[in-house]
């Protein structure tokens, strides 16, 4: 079949085959330059129960599972660090894996309003307080750790976990506060 000298086939069966390469190629700039890597240095950490990368577009989403007797703010942390090491600009997001009960999900509904309303006025004692007092009446343990950028907030309950990363953001810390640089320990994002 031709159309004003071209042939048809020839120009479509080009067509795909140039995007086939093109694709090809992305896939695997993907699995080796980043995926790979990144399996590699998190499968190495011992504070990483499991983990699952997706790849969403522009941006690199880490599912991350933390074990239930690791520190969330050092976990969180080191996962970052690696993670910022091997991907360098590319842009990714760390999405916490939990496994919330009931009485997990009841102190954070009866707790968050302390935690953001000490991300807008710097009341974290108060956070601390409010949060443990309504962890301790359900049974619950907590770990609140805090530093210059997070509110890392660790629920536990008979082997479960809530884990919650809270950004800070710019209002809350101020050119007079001072945070502790490696956090305290009392006692983001999840699925």
């Amino acid at each position: 079949m031709q159309w004003q000298g071209l042939k048809i086939p020839i120009i479509v069966f080009s067509l795909l085959a140039g995007l086939a390469l093109i694709f090809g190629a992305q896939w695997l700039y993907q699995k080796y330059s980043f995926q790979e890597p990144l399996n590699a240095k998190l499968s190495q950490n011992k504070s990483i129960e499991s983990f699952n990368i997706k790849n969403e577009g522009r941006q690199l989403q880490v599912h991350v599972a933390i074990q239930y007797d690791q520190d969330l703010m050092q976990s969180y942390k080191e996962i970052s660090k690696e993670l910022t090491r091997t991907m360098g600009r590319k842009s990714f997001q760390i999405i916490l894996e939990d496994s919330p009960d009931e009485v997990l999900n009841q102190v954070w509904y009866n707790a968050q309003y302390a935690v953001y309303q000490a991300v807008f006025q710097g009341s974290f004692q108060d956070m601390a307080l409010a949060v443990n007092r309504e962890a301790l009446s359900l049974g619950a343990e907590t770990q609140i750790n805090l530093d210059q950028g997070n509110i890392y907030i660790r629920l536990k309950h008979q082997g479960h976990t809530l884990d919650e990363v809270i950004p800070l953001g710019n209002w809350a810390v101020s050119a007079t506060t001072q945070l502790p640089a490696t956090g305290g320990a009392s006692s983001v994002q999840r699925t």
